[in-house]
């Protein structure tokens, strides 16, 4: 898969989860006015703003073009919210597979990520593209620029502390933590055997959280995972130290031995790094 665009390339906008706001079309402009000015050609799906339920199925059909359209070199998901899971069945895996481009998308997104991931077996990046607005500093928009056009690997980066364990390696999986539970007992779950599992979340409190850490532990595969990393829990840790998410992690499991670690640079924050999804990696103390 190329992961390098050029000036001329065209990307798209798209909105596969709740529909975005009147108001969010600031931000929308503001992210074409800079793909513009990176020499991109951005096309935006006519359903960024659509409310109507039933258009989840045309939601799918958005993302099967783009990935068929040739001129199309990556795809950016600007939404977020709970109806992402509708398109799993409608999305064509198949098709997918033999068109491998660039995706991101982040929090509800985690679902149809994965499920690309289990189904198409491609690598999809866990991040939200509005950071790049977000973040007033610039730092956004120059990692994402260097990514996609020098091929830095600084977007990737992150800083973590293991909590359990020394090492960890293999293929990353996972996301919000919520939306990533949609897929339990679907075929669009990936196989946690030897995976690393990413977790985030914006706005659980902890018995939601209590209950979301059991509810993963009884996926079947859970228990030979190679182990997880925790990112950001914002809501959670405005209360409460962020090293407490790990505490509280291990409190409701006792009996997870497995390597567990903590990064405060991915989850919901202006300043999120990327996380790429279905690739291998491979972190040491």
């Amino acid at each position: 898969m190329n992961t390098h665009l050029l000036k001329g390339d065209t990307v798209a906008l798209i909105a596969s989860s709740d529909p975005l706001s009147p108001s969010d079309k600031i931000v929308v402009d503001s992210l074409v006015n800079i793909l513009n000015s990176w020499g991109l050609i951005t096309e935006i799906s006519p359903l960024t703003y659509e409310n109507d339920l039933g258009s989840f199925i045309q939601k799918a059909v958005v993302i099967n073009h783009c990935f068929a359209n040739k001129k199309i070199k990556a795809i950016f998901d600007i939404s977020g919210g709970n109806m992402s899971n509708s398109l799993l069945p409608y999305l064509d895996y198949s098709l997918i597979k033999k068109n491998p481009k660039l995706f991101f998308g982040y929090s509800d997104l985690t679902a149809i990520l994965n499920a690309i991931i289990t189904c198409s077996d491609l690598q999809v990046e866990l991040f939200q593209l509005k950071t790049i607005v977000w973040d007033k500093t610039g730092k956004q928009k120059e990692l994402l620029y260097n990514l996609l056009f020098k091929g830095s690997n600084d977007l990737y980066a992150f800083d973590y502390s293991f909590v359990q364990g020394h090492a960890m390696a293999g293929i990353v999986v996972g996301g919000n933590i919520r939306c990533f539970l949609k897929l339990a007992g679907t075929r669009y779950l990936p196989n946690l055997k030897n995976k690393i599992l990413f977790l985030e979340s914006y706005g659980a409190e902890r018995n939601l959280l209590f209950s979301n850490f059991h509810h993963l532990s009884q996926l079947s595969g859970f228990s030979d995972l190679a182990g997880i990393i925790l990112g950001t829990f914002t809501q959670y840790e405005q209360t409460k130290p962020a090293e407490n998410t790990a505490h509280l992690f291990l409190h409701s499991l006792p009996h997870y031995s497995k390597p567990l670690m903590k990064t405060n640079q991915i989850g919901h924050s202006k300043t999120s790094k990327c996380l790429f999804l279905g690739s291998s990696m491979h972190l040491t103390q």
